[in-house]
Parts: C-alpha cells; sequence; structure tokens
C-alpha cells in the first residue's frame, strides 16, 4: 500500500516537473519582425580551376530597410539585430554540379568594401551536391551593415574540379529582422 501511493506521489512530481518544464518554454525571443529577402543571379565563367579562390562581386544592393521599417511601422530602435537566415545556391539550368566546389562563403560588406562580415558558408561542399546547395548561416548581427541605403556582397568559391563551362547560379538570401 504504502509502496503505491509513493510511486504515484513520484509520478505526480515527475508531471508537475514536466508541466512547468514545458511551460517555462516560450518562443517570443525568435520572434522575427520582417525579413530582407534577396534574389540574384551570378555568373561563374568557364576555365576556373582549383588553385585559387575565386571572389564574385555584387555590388551595391539597396537594403530597403526604410522602406520596411515603414512597412511594418517599426522603428528603428525596435530592431536589436539582423541576422542571416536561409541561404541558398541554385543552379536552374543544371549547367553546374556543386560537387565540383570544394567550400564557399558568402560576406557581406558596405559600399566601399570595409567591415566585411561573413554571413554564410560552407565548408566541406559533399560529394553527393548536385545543382541546389544550402549553406550554413553565421551568428552574426549585420544590423550596422544593414541599416545603411546599399550594400555589396561577395561569394567566395574554391573548386575541387576545374569548371569547364560558365554557368549562371542564383543566390536567394533571407535576413531576419529581431526584436
Amino acid at each position: 500500500m504504502i509502496y503505491t501511493i509513493t510511486t504515484q506521489f513520484n509520478r505526480f512530481c515527475i508531471y508537475c516537473i514536466l508541466c512547468i518544464g514545458c511551460w517555462s518554454c516560450n518562443k517570443s525571443d525568435d520572434a522575427i519582425l520582417f525579413k530582407m529577402e534577396y534574389d540574384t543571379f551570378i555568373s561563374l565563367p568557364g576555365g576556373l580551376n582549383t588553385v585559387e579562390t575565386y571572389s564574385f562581386l555584387l555590388r551595391d544592393l539597396p537594403t530597403n530597410y526604410m522602406t520596411l521599417l515603414q512597412t511594418y511601422a517599426l522603428s528603428d530602435a525596435a530592431i536589436v539585430s539582423i541576422n542571416p537566415g536561409s541561404i541558398r545556391l541554385t543552379d536552374e539550368l543544371n549547367q553546374l554540379d556543386f560537387s565540383r566546389v570544394e567550400k564557399i562563403s558568402l560576406l557581406a560588406s558596405d559600399v566601399m568594401f570595409r567591415n566585411e562580415l561573413e554571413i554564410a558558408y560552407l565548408e566541406i561542399v559533399p560529394f553527393t551536391s548536385s545543382n541546389t546547395l544550402q549553406l550554413f548561416p553565421t551568428l552574426v548581427n549585420a544590423k550596422a551593415l544593414m541599416t545603411q541605403e546599399k550594400f555589396n556582397l561577395k561569394l567566395k568559391v574554391k573548386l575541387r574540379s576545374f569548371l569547364t563551362s560558365s554557368s549562371n547560379i542564383r543566390l536567394r538570401l533571407n535576413l531576419n529582422a529581431n526584436p
């Protein structure tokens, strides 16, 4: 009799601890006020070798920060950080197999190429990659950069095999504005 009461009491205590633990978890810290989305093409010329790391520049991209603040009726003080979200490279014409790429990183900077921030990377591209590549976002806060009118992107690519023909890859970048 005492054993069953103690067992029931222990179960009740465990149930209460689990309930309290679940109630204390909330997702309000992960709220996103708005997303800054960019979609552009990058041309990779044929004849690139495996010795060098190649940089492809996208200059003077508009941030649209002030427009997004007005659209969502927010003030600059409401935005604490702007962090990278999802970053995807796609070869939509099947000209390039991403298994030829060894390492890849995406850096953002101001229009004068100062204060470069790495916003995404993939250190070892899998050999099984096809025509889509998902990059890992970094934890960098890019608010100081993205509150300006324009910014630059630099895609750095290190190849593991030669590129014999040119290809156009699509870059889709999302940045999340967090409270």
